[in-house]
Parts: C-alpha cells; structure tokens; sequence
C-alpha cells in the first residue's frame, strides 16, 4: 500500500470513529445540545484560535529572520499557513517535510536552512508540550483515576513523545547521530544533501539567547491559547473547568501521536470523552462540546489554509529585500 492510500486510510479511519462516537450517543441529542450553543464564545474560541495562529506564524517569523534578515511577516505568513494546513491533514505533521521546498521557491532559503526552521518549531513544541502532559498524567492519577485502558494510553503517548523529543535534540546537538538516524528510517532522503545548511542555520540560532527565550515565550503563549480556544468552544456547550478541559484535550492530543491518524480527527474527540467521562462529566454534553471545537478551530484552519495557498501565487523571489519588513 502506497504512503499516501496509508494516509488516506488512516483519515477515514479517524472520521468512522467520530461518527460511531455520535451514534452511540445519538446524533439527535447531540444536535440538540449544539443547536442551544452559545455562539459568542465559540466566535470568542476562534477568535484565540486566530490569535494563535498570529502567534505561531511570529515565532516562525524570527527563525526566519535570523537566516535571512530580509524576509517580511507578510512574504512568510502564506507559507506558515499552508505548512499548517498540510501538517494537520497528515500523521504526526509528515507533510511538514514539503515546507523547506516552499521556503527555498518563494523565499530563496535553501533547503536545509529551511529544515532548520521546522525542526526548532518542533523542538519547542514538543517540549513545551511534554511538560504539559506529564502534568496532566499526575492531575489525573491525584485524582485517583486508574483503569487498565488509561494507564496504556498514558504509557505509550509519554514513550512516543519522548521518543520524538530524543529524534529532534538528537538532530540539533549531532550531525554523525542525524544522518544515521535518517539513514536507518530512511526518511528526509533530501536532508543528506543539506545537513551543512542545516547545521549552518543551528549555529546562527545558537548565537542568537535573546530569540531563543522570545521563541520559547511564543511556543508557551501558544499552547496556552491553544488550550483556551478549545476551552471557550466547548465551554459554549457544556460548563466545564479549565483544568479538567486541559487535562482532557492534552491526554487526547498526546493519544493521537500513537495511531498516527491525521489531525487527531475521531481520535482526538473519543479521548476528550472518554477523560472527561472518568472525571465525571455527563457523555452527551463532554461529546457535544468535544464535535462542536473540532468543527469551529478545523474550519478556521481550513479557511485561513486556503487562503495561504490563495496567496502563494502572488508571492515572487525577486520582491525579497523590497517589501518593508514587519
């Protein structure tokens, strides 16, 4: 089976588990609950998500700016809202892979400075996100909460997001350890060519303490509005607390790095269900909030996705250097 029938395969797996979620419960109680939302917070949860992605695109921005000092925010927004697209649509952000290409067409970056850039990206998130989820594993086991089912997810999300931290500083802190690691998996073919502008872009990064703590302060700005745009959605549905929310949507998002599903589509609702369930929460309401954020933040991702891919056209490696910087 071919990489991208795998894909495919894997993504209406994801939506046949979605929707056995909403039968079980009943698609008309269900309707019901989202029909009595209350449509200024969910607005008000897009509104963060919008934020969010301001936020993230800035951080990417930075990491830019410190390869090629005259890239504008509005030459590289398009791109990060494309790569975020793609990297939403695909297992654990492999299409990802495909924006060094981009920066290389419409930014004149060559390919492994590019790969710099998401590789950083993926640095900070990861580990941002890997204390948010070994906090959210003690919440839950203060809580007295044990059962065979969530003990697993709790052991196999924690090896796949450590496994994933010791890829990416194994790749930032050794060049011999990288290439075997990309030989071995026999992934990024491309990145052998280009590990000394890879390793080029880490040192200016390295140089740079002031930019390291500012994109350290934007990854955490944006998990937590990450979180509070998830909050706002569901919380429009069903009264819920903002930690219990937390702890339900980092568990569900740390479970969609094992079964590879794109965007955590089914995965990602049936694992906020089911912690809120264990916390107590009533399952048509934890199930309603959890279907409504899907679709509200996966359509704003959807639209301003299209609009980067809109906008790439109109972008040209000769207007680099001419447009003002942001």
């Amino acid at each position: 089976m071919t990489s991208g029938k795998i894909k495919l395969v894997l993504f209406f797996a994801g939506l046949l588990l979605l929707l056995a979620l909403a039968r079980q419960i009943g698609f008309y109680e269900i309707a019901k609950t989202i029909a009595g939302a209350k449509l200024p917070l969910a607005f008000l949860g897009v509104f963060f998500y919008l934020l969010l992605i301001f936020v993230r695109s800035l951080k990417w921005f930075i990491l830019a700016k410190i390869i090629r000092n005259e890239i504008s925010y509005r030459r590289l927004l398009p791109l990060y809202l494309v790569n975020s697209l793609i990297g939403n649509l695909t297992p654990l952000k492999s299409g990802e892979t495909a924006t060094p290409f981009l920066f290389k067409k419409y930014l004149s970056i060559p390919v492994g400075q590019g790969f710099s850039i998401i590789i950083l990206d993926r640095f900070f998130e990861l580990l941002i996100f890997a204390v948010i989820f070994v906090s959210a594993v003690f919440y839950m086991l203060n809580q007295g909460i044990q059962n065979d089912l969530i003990s697993s997810v709790f052991r196999w999300a924690l090896a796949a997001v450590f496994l994933l931290l010791f890829v990416l500083i194994a790749a930032l802190v050794s060049k011999r350890l990288t290439l075997k690691i990309v030989r071995f998996f026999k992934i990024f073919g491309f990145i052998e060519k280009e590990l000394d502008n890879f390793y080029n872009a880490l040192s200016l990064f390295k140089n740079k303490k002031g930019r390291q703590l500012i994109v350290a302060l934007l990854t955490a700005m944006g998990w937590f509005l990450t979180i509070l745009s998830y909050y706002l959605v569901f919380v429009s549905v069903s009264p819920v607390s903002f930690i219990d929310i937390t702890v339900a949507q980092v568990i569900a998002t740390g479970t969609t790095f094992v079964t590879f599903v794109p965007g955590g589509i089914g995965v990602g609702e049936v694992g906020v269900v089911y912690v809120l369930g264990l916390l107590s929460y009533p399952v048509v309401l934890a199930a309603s909030g959890a279907i409504l954020a899907k679709l509200f933040l996966a359509g704003a991702l959807l639209v301003t996705g299209f609009i980067g891919l809109a906008l790439l056209p109109r972008l040209r490696v000769d207007d680099i250097g001419k447009a003002p910087d942001a």
